[in-house]
């Protein structure tokens, strides 16, 4: 073609050809055609692009933290159903903004200042809280991360504070703003009410076969087993295989020494928080106190002692707020300084004693250093033994002739449900439990399952032997069962009757509970003042709501928090808790916390306008689909 063009590009047939593509680039464009070039790139504001390897490391981080609040594991595809892709993405577009405009007025990280950031990081910190530089390494492996691509991350977040703190910190959110959230959290409610339950007496002796039979034919489904998974695997764990390791003196000594600056122990001080109702007032004490130097005497004035204000002997990580943190640990011993914004108001900070930050003796962490030795050790046998059974795995070979050959133990299991429980009614303990349950029940019989890997660097290679499908209850094995169900079903419903027909007549007669209750028979019980929180046994989330929404002296009909039961109740009081400094300070930075999020997004999209930029939020199915195609979440 391209010759064609060269040898008639001087013709008519040739001018029009190239006519004719000018023509169709002009509608199509040619993005398609060089989208490799710049697929990686998922946004881009100014000078500074979001790629997917950074996206990815910050999806899988918020992903890791929904999963913990859980105490369960979160898949990527419920994650983005509940568009937490879409969440970091925008998280991301507000933090690079401000990058970019850090960038405009050369905002830039000092290497100490991002040292004591990855040391203080708690996700790099071994057992006994020091940073271990192979957990980091770890860490960032387990993310797809280089230390470089770290650093870099690391920087920007701290431009990032910088800025934010520059601009937003001194946002007070508007008082009627703060009374309405005040009311509403804060608002409290009594109820006067009674309980109504089904029949504790079923009698399944007046239900047909025939009914039953029929109950059984609709509900099918739900009489059936479990599906249950047979499968094998052999655990490369690092505690089993670190204590096989003898550590010499030489290796102890050597490895202290080069990691001599993560064996220290953190400043401490011990200091005074003095909180006072307003500025003005703290300002004043400081002036008498300058006048006098007796802080028993202005203790004294606040109605205060020593104990209500000791913050006792700690470190900057273990303060109340970090402003109050960085302005004790700012301030010079036995100086009376301030004021600060404390979470009680502003306050006057005293400090008493301080305690240097000072190196951790070998003789102290000896037992720490072996352990991070053995783990080095056990992990670099790991990773050899994984690749030798990748080689083997990928010569045919299959697990139990991997294991004989290699002299690794092996495990095998059969009819374990998905949620790991045996046949025997018991559960199976193993290491990685939920992730090896996870992955049989998310993988197929003979597909060769990618190695599992955590956090900590322990590895499972996976087999699916076998599926057990689950299989129907025959009728006559749970007739008795389903007669039992049918005639629970019947009580609940004709209770269910019942209260309505009583929270109508009690309607009817004006609210009064305890003529409606002598009348059942049925005692009026009395809650305690209920928050819209309050949630229990008796108290459900639809019966806090309907008591919240109706007026004093009105009555209410909900479900009960746990069970079948109804709750039929009056509103007996309304009011509101007194307001307290504390109080009125958690609403405030609740208020705040909402402004400041909000002016953030308002100042990123005008970032987004003055430095020009592009988001191409199709690039995440694509690069969704390529990562789960590779086994990579």
């Amino acid at each position: 073609m391209l010759d064609f063009l060269r040898k008639n590009a001087t013709g008519p047939l040739g001018i029009a050809l190239i006519i004719l593509l000018v023509f169709a680039f002009s509608i199509w464009g040619v993005g398609d055609i060089f989208r490799g070039y710049n697929a990686n790139v998922i946004a881009k504001i100014g000078d500074r692009e979001i790629d997917s390897q950074n996206y990815l490391f910050r999806f899988n981080r918020e992903l890791n933290r929904v999963s913990s609040e859980l105490n369960r594991l979160v898949t990527t595809e419920e994650a983005k159903n509940a568009g937490l892709h879409y969440q970091v993405l925008e998280r991301m577009l507000v933090e690079t903004s401000i990058n970019v405009s850090g960038d405009t007025i050369g905002l830039a990280v000092s290497e100490e200042a991002l040292k004591k950031r990855i040391l203080s990081t708690s996700a790099f910190k071994n057992a006994f809280n020091l940073f271990d530089r192979n957990i980091f390494q770890q860490v960032l492996r387990q993310n797809g991360l280089t230390e470089d691509s770290y650093l870099k991350i690391e920087a920007d977040f701290h431009v990032q504070e910088q800025v934010a703190n520059s601009i937003l910190s001194n946002i007070n959110p508007p008082k009627p703003l703060n009374q309405l959230l005040y009311e509403h959290q804060f608002e409290r409610r009594a109820v006067d009410y009674i309980i109504i339950s089904p029949s504790n007496k079923t009698d399944s002796s007046e239900i047909s076969d025939q009914e039953s039979l029929e109950f059984y034919n609709q509900n099918k489904s739900k009489y059936q087993t479990d599906e249950t998974r047979d499968f094998s695997f052999i655990p490369l764990i690092i505690n089993d295989i670190s204590s096989k390791f003898i550590i010499s003196d030489k290796e102890i000594i050597s490895y202290y020494e080069d990691n001599k600056y993560d064996y220290f122990e953190p400043e401490k001080r011990s200091y005074d928080l003095i909180p006072f109702t307003s500025e003005k007032e703290a300002l004043k004490a400081l002036m008498d106190y300058k006048k006098n130097n007796d802080l028993s005497e202005l203790l004294a004035k606040r109605g205060l002692d020593k104990s209500d204000v000791d913050q006792g002997l700690i470190t900057i990580k273990e303060g109340m707020s970090v402003v109050v943190s960085n302005k004790a640990f700012a301030s010079s011993i036995e100086e009376l300084s301030g004021p600060v914004e404390s979470p009680f108001g502003p306050a006057l900070i005293f400090v008493r004693k301080i305690i240097t930050e000072k190196e951790i003796l070998l003789e102290d962490v000896k037992v720490e250093v072996v352990s991070s030795l053995q783990k080095d050790k056990a992990q670099d046998k790991i990773y050899q033994i994984y690749a030798e059974i990748e080689d083997s795995r990928a010569g045919g070979k299959t697990i139990e002739e991997i294991a004989l050959e290699k002299n690794l133990p092996i495990s095998a299991f059969a009819s374990v449900t998905s949620l790991g429980k045996k046949s025997d009614g018991s559960y199976i303990d193993t290491p990685l439990r939920e992730l090896i349950i996870d992955n049989v029940f998310g993988n197929d019989t003979d597909i060769e399952i990618d190695p599992i890997e955590d956090e900590d660097g322990n590895i499972i290679f996976l087999r699916v032997d076998n599926i057990n499908i689950p299989e129907q209850i025959p009728y006559k094995d749970i007739n008795l069962d389903i007669k039992n169900t049918i005639s629970k079903n019947k009580s609940i419903t004709k209770m269910r009757q019942e209260a309505l027909v009583i929270f109508n007549n009690l309607k009817s007669e004006s609210n009064n509970l305890e003529y409606i209750s002598d009348k059942i028979n049925k005692a009026v019980a009395k809650s305690v003042l209920l928050s819209r929180l309050s949630t229990s046994e008796i108290f459900s989330n639809q019966a806090l709501e309907e008591i919240f929404k109706t007026d004093k002296g009105f009555s209410f009909i909900s479900n009960v928090g746990v069970g079948s039961s109804k709750i039929i109740g009056v509103i007996r009081e309304v009011s509101l808790l007194e307001k307290t400094d504390e109080l009125e300070n958690s609403i405030n930075v609740a208020n705040k916390t909402r402004l400041v999020n909000n002016l953030a997004e308002s100042l990123s999209e005008e970032h987004q306008k003055e430095f020009t930029s592009e988001i191409f939020p199709e690039r995440l199915e694509i690069l969704f689909e390529s990562q789960e195609s590779d086994g990579s979440f």
